[in-house]
């Protein structure tokens, strides 16, 4: 072979060998919005948003007893990576056209905001597979509609885990329907699986301990890797948590701790109006009602060892509830045409759920009150020293730091609503 023609050839192996590279890492965009989607499409589809948005990151929280992958999204709009992308294109649009570039509303600095972490789960109960549904249809949302829900995601950090049971998940797709629990094997039981809701270590001893029960409570609290790596990814984000979601079928409520007692919290008022503002907001959008109140008197029985009795009560997250999705006329797995209705609906009741939790429990308002009570405080120190009354220069020095550290506070501080 020609010289020439040897060099054209290499040329040509290496542009094919760049395009299949390059092929690898498309991933291909599954349909979240009208079908039910398997564990390994629902991971494809996480992977996409990863590779497509830079404010997106994923976890792997660990391997359930068939070895599949536990995984969180991470969805953060003032991360430090997305907010020198986001620096990067602005100075790109600038360079390429100065008279079309308007700035960019300011973020808020990461790690300044204390408790801004919403935390929402679904799919611990195999067979509810339109909480998993609903559960993409929060992260679709939140990531290709970002820009509807700026907004909400400029105060705001989601961390959601879309299938908390994977393998039972899978189960009902293949083998059973009806399939609640995991499907770890009981040790010396002829019976396979525990419910993930009843094995936390919130009064976890009070649960039913009948392993063939489909709401089977385990050997101990913690026995099953799905709610370890729960509790795991809980307790890493404890001081940051403002509001944690748990999503369920089929019952049309949502509800507030507790579940192992009719008692109810100091703070359930605070929680029921939260509840509210989720139910009012999906009333005003299609009318559907829904009922609120604390678990244990809705569902009329006593549900031990809950992920949000856990939250609540051990992880101390300030906010927490349960949402029951429509409908017992659909069933655990209404038919395809009901999944974008149902999804829609059910967001417009979360988003407003989350804007409340962040107007109940607003970050800045401690963050404001540590830093000037500060400031205060070192002012007070030079006035002790000091003879006020003979001099009135000192007392005005001492008070400048606390005036200009509330100056700051009030340019600097995001408008809380009423």
């Amino acid at each position: 072979m020609p010289v020439i023609l040897k060099k054209r050839s290499k040329k040509r192996m290496k542009k094919i060998i760049s395009h299949v590279k390059f092929q690898k890492l498309i991933v291909p965009r599954p349909d979240v919005l009208h079908g039910y989607l398997r564990h390994e499409e629902i991971n494809r589809y996480l992977e996409y948003l990863k590779n497509r948005y830079s404010f997106v990151q994923l976890h792997v929280l660990g391997l359930t007893h068939e070895r599949r992958q536990l995984k969180a999204i991470e969805i953060d709009w003032n991360s430090e990576q997305n907010l020198e992308a986001v620096e990067r294109e602005r100075t790109r649009r600038m360079l390429y056209d100065k008279s079309a570039v308007t700035p960019l509303p300011q973020s808020v600095k990461p790690g300044s905001q204390g408790r801004n972490t919403i935390f929402i789960e679904a799919g611990t109960h195999a067979r509810e597979w339109i909480s998993v549904a609903v559960a993409l249809n929060c992260i679709y949302q939140l990531t290709e509609k970002h820009l509807r829900n700026y907004e909400l995601l400029r105060k705001l950090r989601f961390i959601i885990v879309p299938v908390t049971n994977p393998d039972g998940y899978e189960y009902t797709f293949v083998k059973n329907r009806r399939w609640r629990k995991n499907r770890r094997p009981i040790r010396h039981s002829r019976h396979i699986g525990t419910d993930c809701n009843r094995n936390y270590d919130f009064h976890w001893e009070d649960g039913p301990s009948k392993s063939g029960r489909n709401t089977f409570k385990g050997l101990k609290p913690f026995s099953e890797p799905e709610t370890r790596a729960m509790r795991n990814i809980l307790r890493k984000h404890k001081e940051n948590l403002l509001f944690f979601l748990s999503l369920h079928s089929y019952a049309e409520s949502i509800m507030y701790p507790w579940g192992y007692s009719k008692d109810l919290p100091e703070t359930w008022q605070k929680l029921e109006k939260l509840a509210l503002a989720g139910r009012n907001a999906i009333k005003a959008y299609n009318g559907r009602s829904y009922r609120v109140g604390s678990i244990a008197k809705l569902t009329k029985r006593r549900i031990s060892g809950s992920i949000v009795d856990y939250v609540f009560g051990v992880i101390n997250a300030p906010l927490a509830l349960v949402m029951e999705l429509p409908s017992q006329a659909l069933g655990f797995q209404p038919p395809a045409e009901s999944i974008s209705p149902i999804g829609h609906e059910s967001w417009f009741g979360i988003r407003e759920m989350c804007k409340m939790a962040y107007d109940i429990e607003a970050p800045f308002l401690k963050l404001e009150a540590t830093l000037l009570a500060k400031a205060l405080t070192n002012a007070r120190q030079p006035l002790q020293e000091a003879d006020a009354a003979s001099n009135k220069q000192p007392l005005y020095r001492a008070l400048m730091p606390a005036i200009k550290a509330e100056q700051v506070l009030k340019n600097t501080q995001v408008p809380v609503k009423g």
